[in-house]
């Protein structure tokens, strides 16, 4: 997952509190509680198949207008090209791209609360170091501003910059914006950061969305190749339309099931910094699968 979304999440955790409602199944993720653990696996039957994800996040410093957390990151995926979707002259067992990959993170991400116009502004920064093919890799940074023009119990609009440093994106800022509405007790519209889901929550325990989510998968290696620097970055961008059902086990744990399919944004290999790209990978589209545990205190 981009670390943007990963802001748009705390954005979220604090219009959570803007609003002064109460807790229940969708404000268990993505750091908006002081711990969270999270495992999940998900299927798909492609070049890019098993992947398994740890992640667990830590608030340590948290006042009324300030809060640090700590994030680690951990990944497994298994990948399978065949050298047909390469370009040719080039090998994806030679380029050590054919085996299981194990990357990670390691961050910290900050959150400022202020007014600007009389209006709240939320301010967000990540700094994460990626380890990966064994070895530390790169240095990467993320900066976000959202001014709320309107929040109230029920719906929430904002709309700000974001800027990535060390990216190899070719955009490194753009603007982005939030909505929310919540229509009664149990339906709400999301929209934010290129990702939509209508909610619908029976119970407190129980959440149904269907929407869509963008996925980033990536991995380092060497590719021992003349035409490719040293060390390369294959990154997968995707966009995931589907259905996800959430439901609360027991206090503070979570179980979660997504199915969908898969549609191709950008498959590409860079450098491990910069944004030149040498050359695109097919993917096909394809259903995938994804279960995934989750405790939140």
């Amino acid at each position: 997952m981009r670390p943007y979304i990963f802001l748009f999440f705390l954005f979220i955790r604090s219009l959570n509190c803007l609003a002064q409602e109460s807790r229940d199944v969708p404000t268990d993720n993505y750091g908006m509680v002081k711990t969270n653990i999270r495992v999940s696996y998900d299927y798909t039957a492609a070049s890019i198949s098993d992947h398994f994800n740890a992640r667990v996040s830590y608030e340590f410093f948290n006042n009324k207008r300030f809060t640090a957390t700590a994030n680690i990151n951990y990944n497994s995926l298994q990948v399978d090209f065949p050298i047909d979707d390469l370009p040719v002259g080039y090998d994806p067992q030679q380029m050590n791209m054919n085996k299981t990959h194990l990357y990670g993170q390691f961050g910290i991400s900050a959150s400022f609360r202020s007014k600007l116009f009389g209006r709240p502004l939320m301010a967000y920064g990540m700094v994460s170091a990626d380890w990966g093919d064994k070895r530390f890799q790169r240095v990467s940074g993320i900066g976000m501003a959202m001014l709320m023009l309107r929040a109230n119990r029920d719906t929430q609009f904002g709309i700000g910059p974001i800027v990535l440093i060390n990216s190899t994106s070719k955009i490194p800022a753009f603007i982005v914006f939030m909505y929310r509405h919540r229509f009664n007790d149990k339906f709400a519209i999301n929209l934010y950061g290129g990702m939509f889901g209508l909610d619908y929550t029976p119970s407190k325990s129980d959440l149904i969305t269907i929407g869509g989510d963008i996925d980033v998968r990536s991995f380092y290696f060497r590719p021992n190749h003349t035409d490719l620097p040293e060390r390369c970055r294959y990154t997968n961008t995707n966009f995931r339309p589907g259905i996800k059902y959430k439901r609360r086990l027991a206090t503070n744990f979570y179980a979660e099931i997504q199915g969908g399919v898969i549609l191709k944004m950008s498959s590409r290999i860079n450098g491990v910094s910069g944004t030149k790209s040498y050359f695109d990978i097919p993917m096909p589209t394809r259903p995938f699968i994804q279960l995934s545990f989750n405790y939140a205190l």
